[in-house]
Order: structure tokens, then sequence, then C-alpha cells
């Protein structure tokens, strides 16, 4: 085990349990997490508890934090698949001894008020918390995403569905368990409870919290450009800009001829990279997208599965930045108005919606004011760290 023990402070003692190295933040629930810390740690006394799955190198965040990494292997995730059959894969693959052994270090020592568990694939650990109150921090619903991945891979699909239906059941008995849980946007918190009225009271909503400035960064776009970032080796992501450069990509270029595509993002896919034969401009693992969101026209986020908030969006928004994406994705988009986002399925829609919007600036203009606007009242991550905050205080309290 590696630890990273730095000084803490505040009235509460709080352990975040997650199932990998959370910096450098580079997926959605390591977003989530440092938000979290970072606007907890100036109060609270505050200790990561990280499982490190093979291929990963933990790095200590630079944050006020106790941190401490728990390595595993490819022998003890397959050991927790094969132990546990009854287990989704998700849940057997993050079974490893070591972590139980440091989490009642932690119970001993630490003695935490509050244990959080970012995602549910961790939760197999609740039974060892003796009285400790836990919450589940589900972000999204992992097993709607599954579901929606098997109509675009039709000879997985089987597998998908499989896995999917044992994410719902495990995902239900862990709420039943815990004191709360959260996700990230309502239908997930439907999705995950199932119908179940005490589980759905159970589930809170806490948006995605993004850091946005007072007023939107200025822009400054040398030619017409549209932008993609995200996780670029994310099945979502991939399987949408890989759509978007054979059905519509070549059509825009024809149309706009001095057009540029720019696709940037962490852990790009070897397809991704490929698309540079198309004239994409591919930018794999971006020290800062700011620059590319201000040479930016528009932010293009073609998602057809997935769940929760796609958090690119968020950040487009808040950077002044007008956004074609899906009807699926809106749906993590709650309370946005039709003026704020553009909508497009199929490829004749892309081209017009994006089309409208490289040539009539002032309504590019007025939309992005609108989202802007929104994600400021939703996703601001002071506002919405509080409301997590308040929660856990709360669960602490009546301990």
């Amino acid at each position: 085990m590696t630890k990273v023990l730095l000084s803490y402070h505040g009235p509460v003692r709080l352990l975040f349990v997650t199932p990998r190295p959370f910096w450098p933040p580079r997926r959605g629930e390591q977003a989530r997490l440092v938000g979290f810390l970072e606007h907890l740690s100036p109060r609270h006394q505050i200790q990561v508890l990280a499982l490190v799955p093979p291929g990963f190198r933990p790095h200590a965040a630079p944050l006020p934090v106790a941190q401490e990494y728990v390595p595993s292997s490819v022998g003890a995730a397959a050991r927790g698949i094969l132990t546990h059959p009854q287990n989704p894969l998700q849940v057997g693959m993050h079974r490893e001894s070591r972590v139980e052994v440091a989490l009642k270090a932690c119970l001993t020592t630490f003695r935490p008020e509050a244990v959080i568990f970012m995602l549910s694939r961790v939760a197999w650990l609740v039974d060892r918390l003796w009285e400790t109150p836990a919450v589940v921090d589900f972000v999204d619903s992992l097993a709607s995403n599954m579901r929606a991945r098997a109509r675009f891979e039709p000879l997985l699909a089987p597998f998908w569905l499989w896995e999917a239906w044992r994410l719902a059941a495990w995902d239900r008995k862990v709420l039943a368990h815990v004191a709360a849980g959260t996700t990230v946007a309502d239908p997930d918190r439907h999705a995950i409870a199932g119908g179940n009225r005490k589980l759905l009271a159970k589930l809170h909503v806490v948006p995605f919290g993004i850091p946005i400035p007072a007023q939107p960064p200025p822009r400054q776009p040398r030619r017409p450009t549209l932008l993609t970032t995200g996780n670029l080796g994310y099945f979502p992501t991939v399987h949408g800009t890989l759509w978007f450069a054979r059905k519509v990509w070549p059509h825009m270029r024809k149309d706009h001829p001095h057009l540029r595509w720019v696709v940037a993002g962490a852990r790009p896919a070897k397809r991704i990279l490929e698309l540079r034969r198309l004239g994409v401009e591919v930018i794999p693992e971006p020290p800062d997208l700011g620059p590319l969101r201000r040479e930016a026209t528009l932010l293009v986020a073609p998602l057809f599965a997935g769940s929760g908030t796609p958090i690119k969006v968020l950040e487009a928004m808040a950077c002044g930045l007008p956004v074609v994406t899906t009807p699926q994705a809106a749906r993590g988009l709650e309370g946005l108005s039709p003026q704020a986002l553009a909508l497009a399925t199929q490829p004749e829609e892309w081209r017009e919606a994006v089309g409208a919007l490289l040539a009539n600036s002032k309504k590019a203009e007025e939309q992005a004011a609108a989202a802007f606007a929104w994600v400021k009242s939703r996703h601001h991550l002071p506002e919405v760290a509080a409301r997590f905050e308040e929660l856990l205080l709360g669960l602490a309290q009546n301990r």
C-alpha cells in the first residue's frame, strides 16, 4: 500500500472509497470526487481510500486530504469474479481483499462519521462498516448505460443486457442497505430505484458540479471550427464520434470548405486517431481544453448511448460555446430551455442544425447565453458541493 498523508481539519470525519485513483481527474466520477474534495476539505477531516486497478498509476492529488492507495491485480480481479459469480462483473472484479483490510484499519484509526462509496461497484464493502452510515454516489445508472450500448453492438447485446440486469438488481440491493444514494439526474434516479418508492425516497439528485466563471470567457475562432471533447476511449464518445465522421462530416466539408473539426480528449481509441485521414484534427491528452474551446465556433456532441449528464456539454456551456447534441444526451440536462441547445438525430438534422449556427452568429450567441445562464444556476460547483455536504452532515449528526 502507498500512503500519502497530508494535514486535514474540520468538524466531521468523512471517508471516501473509490474504485480507482482520482488524480488526474480524467473520468466523470474522478472529476466529481475532486470537486467534492475541494469544497469539503477546508472544513472537514477527509480520507480517501482508492483501489488501484492494473494499469493505473496512483498520483497524489494536490488536496489537503489523507490518501491511501491499495493495489489490485489481474489475478485478484479474476478471483473476485470466480468466487462471487452472483455479482455483476463490474462488482466481482473490484473484490480485492486488501481493500477490505485497509477499510477495517480506517474504521478503527480514522473513525469516520460517514463513508461515501464512489460508484456501487465498491459498495460490496458496505457490510463491513459496522454502524457507520454510508452513502453511495451512483453518479448515473450504469445498467441504463449498458442497455443503450446493447442497441449498437448486436453481437454483444446478450452480454450487455445480462450485465445490465444484474447491475440493476445489485444497485437496488445496495441502496436498500445504505443510508442514502445520489445521482446526477432524475432519469438515473428513477432507473436505479426501479419503481420502488422506498428506494426512490433514499435517492437524492446532486447534479454534476463544474467551476463556472462570472462571465463566459471571450472566444476568438480564427475560422469556423467544430469541437468534440471527452474521454475518447469511452464507448458512447467513440461510437458517436465515428458516426458523425461517417454520416455528417463529409457533407459538412462540402457545404463549408474552410470548416475545421477538432477532436480532443484523453485515452483516444485507435479508430479515433485514424480519423486524421478524413481531415479531422485529433489532439490526444490535451493539457488544457480552454484554448480549444475559445477557438471553436461550436461544440458537437453526437451521443447516442450513455447515461447521466454529459460533462462535455456542461463545460462547453460554461465557456459560452454553443452546443449541438442528441435528444438522448439532453435527457440528463434537466430544466434546460429549448433555446439553449440545438438537437439533432438524423444526419440531415445535424447538417441543418450545425449549418444554422455557423451561418447565424447572433442565433449562436443567444443560444450560448441562455445555456450559460442555465448551467450557472444548476451546476455551479460550490452550490452543488454544498448540497452534497448538507446530506453528509445530516447523516453524521443523526448517526
